[in-house]
């Protein structure tokens, strides 16, 4: 028994290693043949409260700590790694979604997040920058509500069976580095996107893809909600009246 740890933290831990062993473990060579998550399992999983349970409460999560979350992961790693990206990608895309999504979106996606009801990618990885987030050259163009999106991303894990991707574009000039970049919630039947698959080993169950956009239209309310930084905030008191 590890005294470090929380009775519930130990009782969390205990749970997914014995679903790890009893209903992942079997299945990763037929898994591997085709090429495939089973979405039955990863809704089990979500079920048993086992995906991204940090995500907070407040827009649909279960508001546990990371630790009980790296617990789970850890366990569902060592039955199936490829499994384990569904709790990996959930809670860094689904912190994104909570913090800077709007509210009633967040909650939205969080909730099928954490049931495992929806996947959803992470889209930073490029062709000519690798994983540089100040160097992407996936552009997103404002027109009117919208934004248009043309690019390609690279090495993407799990694009061809996700439901959306956070996706990293350029909004702003070359020049402005990482300031130029915004994240969007892009829905992956999105009229535009397709997806094309590496002959991975070891990961075909989660696969990686390239992903390309050919001006794909996005809401504009599925930008990153801005937020006024303190000095802006500051600076704006400072002048009123």
């Amino acid at each position: 028994m590890d005294p470090v740890l929380t009775e519930e933290q130990r009782s969390i831990a205990d749970v997914a290693r014995r679903f790890a062993a009893e209903r992942i473990a079997p299945g990763y060579q037929d898994r591997d043949r085709t090429g495939l998550l089973d979405r039955a399992l990863v809704r089990e999983m979500g079920s048993l409260g086992l995906i991204a349970s940090e995500l907070p409460d407040a827009v649909g999560g279960h508001g546990l700590d990371s630790v009980t979350s790296g617990l789970i992961t850890e366990a569902i790693a060592y039955a199936d790694i490829n499994v384990a990206y569904c709790q990996i990608l959930a809670s860094l895309n689904g912190k994104v979604i909570a913090e800077h999504a709007d509210p009633d979106l967040a909650r939205e996606w969080i909730e099928r997040l954490v049931t495992g009801d929806a996947l959803v990618a992470l889209g930073l990885t490029e062709p000519r920058g690798g994983s540089d987030a100040a160097n992407l050259a996936l552009s997103a163009r404002r027109v009117g509500d919208t934004y248009v999106l043309r690019g390609e991303k690279s090495s993407i894990s799990m694009a061809d069976q996700a439901d959306a991707i956070v996706l990293f574009a350029r909004t702003g000039s070359a020049e402005d580095g990482a300031r130029g970049v915004t994240a969007f919630l892009v829905q992956m039947v999105t009229p535009g996107i397709t997806a094309k698959r590496y002959d991975d080993l070891g990961s075909r169950a989660i696969g990686r893809s390239s992903v390309f956009f050919d001006d794909v239209e996005v809401p504009a309310a599925w930008r990153r909600k801005a937020r006024a930084s303190s000095r802006s905030c500051r600076a704006s008191t400072s002048r009123a009246p």
